[in-house]
């Protein structure tokens, strides 16, 4: 008994020290200079950005103290590794948002916790804080700002600041009365800006800070900073790519387009100020699992194994399909596959039909270049009802078109979910084809599959007459061939037909987009309809001459 009292001692003991060790937190570092950057990090999805934004401070020569504020989302990976980058991590109390803003819950889901920035005006260890958001990529040393007395920020949308930047003054009167009004003080954004500018009523009627002139402490109680020190991207993109300033003289990036932040791999596709970000990341050192170049374990293995893993998955399925076919074709006396792909591909001269007008009607060439009669297929499809017009299961066409585009949705949700948002753009497009191609082939590929089942099981039909012939029983295959190609070719292209067509500007960009892919959608959908039917037919003429490939 006693042994077994210390055992249970001793793994109460380990598993107390494991709790403690998975809940330890990084213990702040004291301030190291009187003036200081910083920026609040929200959590896990936000160190990226942050270990961005202290490689572009470092990088500009600044030996201000950088400052990142948690709420003690992060593990402790993660802080050690904002520590090894430079950051003295501070541990704050969250600041729930009081839903003093204009949405019917009062803000949005990621402003749930925004306020909590206001933190840094009670950080009285420093004589003036500079604050950047996390989106925010430093192009040059702006120590400069540090000049501009008093409150300042870059104003937008006419008499609005953005919060993005700020230059402050910290001061615990002046926080203790920001805490006392933001329960009642609303916001227009329903976020920090809104409030600070509610706070900050007189500000847009505030002197240009000069960067070049020497203020006293106390000369101005506001001032608007210059557009050079908050750049906002979202004007650069609606101005066709290009700056109002020389780019030459910003020293802030700022990007503000919330889809479209640099860290998520889809953004470079339209923000051609991206690449910038990214060579910044490639220079981040190593973090405390020795990644480098801001890589994450779960971005290293899609980029090592899941690029590679639906080619060989499709190698594979593409075999099995191929072995299967090629057994059933020849189970049916109907040669090889790539003889009757061939013989689809061949021009042939076309035959008298019968006057029966149904499927065993339809001339033999139709039938080697249409796999399962084309024209008949349209026919039964354009049939009026009570003769070949019900070949067709009630409402097939919707259902038809329901299924096609219901893949299409799923696929593309499936893929949105397994491509990491951190990978580089270049991994990103390509896992996000691979995947979802593969996964469209399954769903869909299913889905005929079950079509021509249906068809064998609804066997003969007055309209559907079994064919003389067993090489008149091929399955449509080069028709989904040529279908499934246009399709993957019109996908490849339609994000890219911008740049092709060397446009720069976003609504140009968006047009290209917009045009070719209603292109697709409109042969999609005579794709969508039209492939399940030629399936169905192949079913219906195997399941009334008894043979047949089986489609397995």
């Amino acid at each position: 008994m006693k042994a077994l009292s210390l055992v249970a001692l001793l793994l109460a003991s380990l598993l107390h020290s494991a709790a403690a060790s998975a809940h330890a937190v990084l213990k702040s570092a004291p301030p190291r200079a009187t003036e200081a950057y910083a920026t609040l990090v929200y959590g896990e999805d936000f160190v990226l950005a942050a270990r961005v934004l202290g490689q572009s401070l470092r990088e500009s020569g600044t030996k201000r103290d950088l400052v990142a504020l948690t709420t003690g989302s992060l593990s402790p990976a993660s802080e050690s590794t904002l520590a090894s980058d430079g950051w003295r991590v501070i541990h704050v109390a969250p600041v729930a948002n009081p839903a003093m803003g204009p949405q019917p819950t009062g803000f949005p889901p990621r402003f749930a916790y925004v306020y909590t920035k206001l933190y840094i005006f009670k950080m009285t260890e420093y004589k003036k804080i500079v604050f950047l958001d996390g989106d925010i990529l430093v192009m040059k040393n702006m120590d400069a700002i540090f000049k501009c007395p008093g409150f300042c920020a870059a104003l937008r949308h006419s008499e609005r600041f953005n919060s993005g930047v700020m230059t402050l003054v910290p001061s615990v009167e002046l926080y203790d009365d920001m805490m006392s009004k933001v329960a009642s003080m609303p916001s227009y954004t329903g976020g920090d800006q809104g409030f600070l500018n509610s706070y900050f009523s007189g500000f847009a009627h505030a002197p240009l800070f000069d960067p070049d002139t020497n203020y006293t402490p106390d000369q101005y109680k506001y001032m608007r900073l210059p557009t050079v020190f908050n750049a906002d991207i979202g004007l650069f993109v609606v101005n066709s790519g290009r700056w109002m300033l020389p780019r030459s003289s910003l020293y802030v990036i700022h990007y503000t387009l919330g889809p479209f932040k640099p860290w998520l791999w889809w953004s470079s596709w339209l923000v051609r100020e991206d690449p910038a970000w990214h060579a910044v990341r490639a220079r981040l050192p190593k973090d405390t699992r020795g990644l480098h170049g801001g890589l994450t374990a779960r971005q290293l293995f899609f980029e090592r194994w899941m690029v590679a893993l639906p080619l060989a998955l499709a190698a594979a399925l593409a075999y099995l399909g191929w072995t299967a076919l090629a057994a059933a074709f020849s189970s049916a006396g109907l040669g090889s596959p790539l003889q009757r792909l061939a013989a689809a591909l061949r021009p042939r001269a076309h035959a008298g039909a019968s006057p029966a007008g149904g499927l065993a009607g339809a001339d033999k060439a139709g039938a080697d270049r249409g796999g399962a009669g084309g024209d008949a297929v349209m026919r039964c499809l354009a049939a009026p009802g009570g003769g070949a017009g019900d070949v067709f299961p009630r409402y097939f066409t919707a259902a038809a078109l329901a299924s096609g585009y219901g893949c299409v949705v799923a696929v593309t949700v499936a893929t949105i979910l397994l491509v990491p948002p951190e990978v580089e753009p270049l991994y990103g497009w390509i896992l996000s084809y691979e995947w979802g191609f593969l996964l469209l082939g399954l769903t869909y590929g299913l889905y005929l599959r079950s079509v021509y089942r249906a068809g064998r099981r609804a066997g003969h039909h007055p309209a559907v007459h079994a064919p003389k012939h067993a090489q008149s029983l091929p399955l449509p295959v080069a028709e989904t061939a040529a279908s499934a190609a246009f399709l993957v070719a019109s996908l490849l292209l339609a994000p890219w037909l911008g740049r092709l067509l060397r446009i720069s500007s976003f609504a140009g960009t968006i047009v290209a987009t917009v045009f070719i892919g209603l292109g697709v959608i409109v042969v999609a959908t005579v794709q969508f309809a039209f492939l399940p039917a030629q399936w169905y037919v192949a079913g219906r003429l195997a399941g009334a001459a008894g043979s047949g490939p089986r489609a397995s």
